[in-house]
């Protein structure tokens, strides 16, 4: 065996075990080469023409708001139907929830439906803001600041691209009432037709994060008020 072959064979080793560490990025996102501001631009556009979706509400900690969670229907018009996790007195209560034109129908399991109108209850949440465009998501796309290309990755079974941005507190807290602050968040958009999957916002002081989803879009929900 020749001097020369010995030299090489550490080489090549090393050459080796360097691409198995690098992994070949099979599960590493892909590289964040879009542009993070028109991919908002044509996300708000998106979302500002559907005419229903579906969309879930989390926390993750415990957040200083009094929406902790919830899982709704919505119609353009601002016909919802679903339910909300919220706290009261220090506990999380799970209710029932039912809005048709001006009137907002609560059932926390206490003794059937609560009438309440629409203007009294949006200080707790009001659904009709989520897909008007002057108050709801697509307005939220159109106002984020310092938006930046982060990855591209699968949310929910769909290929996405996730831009880091800073949510501002007057839009935010029209989705999510109570939200006094501006927070640090990530946006997930369809690649395919570049509707919105997931936005997160992290609350200051690391007082955790909401996380808003959406599983559904212009689905013929038919929203009635309960008898």
């Amino acid at each position: 065996m020749s001097r020369r072959f010995l030299v090489l064979v550490p080489v090549v080793l090393a050459l080796l075990l360097s691409g198995a560490c690098s992994g070949g990025g099979s599960d590493e996102p892909a590289k964040a080469d879009f542009d993070a501001a028109e991919t908002l631009r044509r996300s708000a556009q998106a979302m500002g023409n559907l005419k229903s979706a579906a969309f879930t509400v989390e926390s993750e900690g415990d957040t200083p708001v009094i929406v902790k969670g919830g899982d709704l229907k919505l119609l353009r018009d601002g016909d919802a139907e679903g339910t909300l996790t919220v706290e009261q007195q220090g506990q999380n209560i799970e209710m029932k929830v039912v809005a048709v034109g001006e009137s907002i129908y609560l059932d926390a399991g206490t003794g059937g439906w609560r009438r309440l109108p629409k203007a009294v209850a949006a200080s707790m949440y009001d659904p009709s803001a989520v897909l008007d465009p002057e108050r709801g998501i697509a307005k939220l796309l159109g106002s984020v600041r310092e938006p930046e290309p982060q990855a591209v990755e699968e949310v929910g079974g769909k290929e996405t691209y996730r831009v880091g941005a800073t949510l501002p507190r007057e839009q935010i807290a029209g989705l999510i009432p109570g939200i006094g602050a501006d927070l640090e968040g990530q946006v997930w958009v369809s690649r395919s037709d570049h509707r919105l999957v997931k936005v997160r916002g992290a609350f200051p002081e690391g007082k955790g994060a909401v996380v808003i989803s959406f599983t559904e879009f212009d689905a013929p929900y038919d929203i009635t008020a309960p008898k």
